[in-house]
């Protein structure tokens, strides 16, 4: 990591377990990856945000962005900056539960509502710094998240995907702890192994093991974040050992799996920075 970089994970709220992750995040060339949750993010630079294989975005101060949960994305800086991002991870449960039962439906991944972005910016600087309980966090993180559905939230049809894509994409998500191979994957998308690498690398960004790398990675961070040492979740995910998880988090994440647990743990302390170790 350059010394222009720093990535940060913490905990807003221990009562709220893991159904809450806060980050600041300054770093460029992230690789694209994907995450369990729902990701709202608010950022200090000019940004850009990558979706899928194709989609692009760019994003301001006023903007709150909005990654669905295991969608494969990208976050990058303009001119060559790291950017500078502040992300809020939301369990899908809450988010469901906020709206109604259901998985809300945004028109665009950026959303323009500079009070929104304002109020969110400095909810998460405050817990950074430690300056509110997590339990304070929590009720005015779903009041937040309340509004922002309220005003932005639409019953808009959802997308039909590719039904050999989608199946694959679900069979991949539902084993984040199990091998698969290509032509399983083939099987029950009921398409050839070359027509399925084509199709879902078009669709969702990345060939189809790619994609189950980054559905393992997401359900390490998970796994660690609950206090699960990283040999077990190294063993559990299906990596060769520790080092090969450490490997492949410290590329997706920029920090290393023991450094992410300690700063998850870590009382708020806003001088702490990661570190590449």
């Amino acid at each position: 990591m350059r010394s222009d970089e720093s990535v940060r994970f913490w905990q807003p709220a221990p009562e709220g377990t893991t159904e809450l992750v806060c980050a600041d995040l300054q770093a460029r060339d992230r690789p694209p990856h994907l995450h369990e949750e729902w990701q709202f993010g608010v950022l200090e630079t000019p940004s850009k945000l990558s979706l899928g294989a194709f989609r692009r975005y760019s994003a301001h101060a006023g903007d709150v962005t909005i990654v669905h949960p295991y969608d494969v994305h990208t976050e990058g800086g303009e001119l060559g900056t790291p950017p500078k991002w502040r992300m809020l991870y939301v369990a899908p449960s809450i988010v469901s539960r906020l709206y109604g039962g259901t998985a809300p439906r945004f028109r665009s991944p950026v959303v323009t509502d500079p009070p929104a972005a304002a109020e969110l910016r400095e909810l998460l600087r405050h817990s950074a710094d430690g300056n509110i309980p997590g339990s304070e966090f929590l009720r005015l993180v779903a009041r937040w998240l309340e509004q922002f559905l309220l005003r932005h939230a639409e019953n808009l049809a959802v997308p039909q995907p590719v039904a050999a894509v989608e199946r694959a994409r679900a069979y991949l998500q539902s084993r984040p702890t199990q091998a698969v191979t290509l032509p399983e994957v083939g099987a029950v998308a009921g398409v050839t192994i070359s027509h399925l690498v084509r199709s879902f690398s078009r669709a969702v960004g990345l060939p189809p093991k790619s994609y189950h790398a980054q559905v393992r990675l997401a359900h390490a961070r998970r796994l660690l974040a609950e206090g699960k040492s990283a040999t077990w979740v190294a063993y559990e995910c299906g990596f060769a050992d520790q080092s090969h998880l450490s490997r492949r988090f410290k590329e997706c994440h920029g920090i290393t799996p023991g450094a992410f647990q300690a700063q998850y743990r870590a009382e708020p302390d806003p001088a702490v920075k990661s570190s590449a170790a």
